[in-house]
């Protein structure tokens, strides 16, 4: 890794480090002080996620380019977006292409300095997945936000993981579907390649991802949660393996 790469990165962090330290003191401070409305707090969310994917792309050069994009719903009604997690680059991308959402996330996020407390503002589905019940926890929050109005995003390998590997993937999402009779989209990316799993970045390159279809409630009615999540687990990692041998 030579060393002006190695400076790129730093430049990035240290950055990001400055917009996120004033995005706490300046707005999520007082957002949370005097109870601002939740539409304040994804907006600052979604700000943030915008700086994020620009200053990543013209400091470090990783860019990235979209597919089916078009297939997600367009009637404003909550879905279910399902993606593989390679990377921390997506938990910030899909704030662009996926309307009004929330997230489920591991309860250890909330406790990171800074970033911790500013995720809190729009309240996730924050688990314990040590907890046998996390799924029941899911299902009931989840169906609580849908009924909001607010989509849900999750990564049912419930983990970061490797380009090159697989892993189950959790039957929570499908159940989710099942009991709130919303759509599913399904989504898969090759962020790993340029930001695997840790501080730095791999190589400059375009990320790919692709919306690979929409499932609507009817068509996934009389599957049961197992076989739900069978399918999603099979149809997302052919897709991830397919956009990996793409390369960057």
């Amino acid at each position: 890794m030579s060393w002006s790469w190695r400076l790129k990165v730093i430049v990035f962090y240290t950055i990001i480090s400055v917009v996120m330290t004033s995005f706490f003191v300046l707005f999520c401070i007082p957002v949370q002080f005097i109870g601002a409305p939740y539409s304040w707090r994804y907006k600052m969310s979604e700000i943030f996620s915008y700086i994020f994917i620009y200053l990543i792309w013209v400091i470090c050069g990783i860019k990235f380019e979209t597919e089916g994009v078009d297939k997600l719903p367009q009637d404003a009604k909550p879905y279910i977006a399902l993606a593989n997690h390679q990377s921390f680059w997506e938990n910030f991308f899909m704030q662009l292409i996926i309307p009004k959402h929330s997230w489920v996330v591991k309860q250890e996020l909330l406790d990171i300095p800074i970033f911790g407390r500013c995720l809190k503002t729009v309240r996730p589905i924050a688990v314990d997945r040590r907890n046998s019940r996390s799924v029941v926890q899911i299902i009931k929050e989840g169906e609580r936000k849908i009924d909001d109005g607010i989509s849900i995003i999750m990564f049912p390998e419930s983990t970061r993981v490797s380009v090159d590997k697989t892993v189950s993937f959790k039957v929570s999402a499908a159940k989710l579907a099942l009991n709130a009779k919303v759509p599913i989209a399904l989504i898969a990316h090759n962020a790993g390649l340029v930001w695997p799993k840790g501080f730095w970045f791999k190589q400059q390159g375009t990320v790919k991802v692709k919306v690979i279809e929409v499932m609507l409630p009817e068509e996934f009615a009389n599957q049961d949660a197992r076989e739900l999540t069978l399918y999603i687990q099979n149809t997302i990692n052919l897709e991830k393996n397919k956009l990996a041998e793409l390369g960057v």
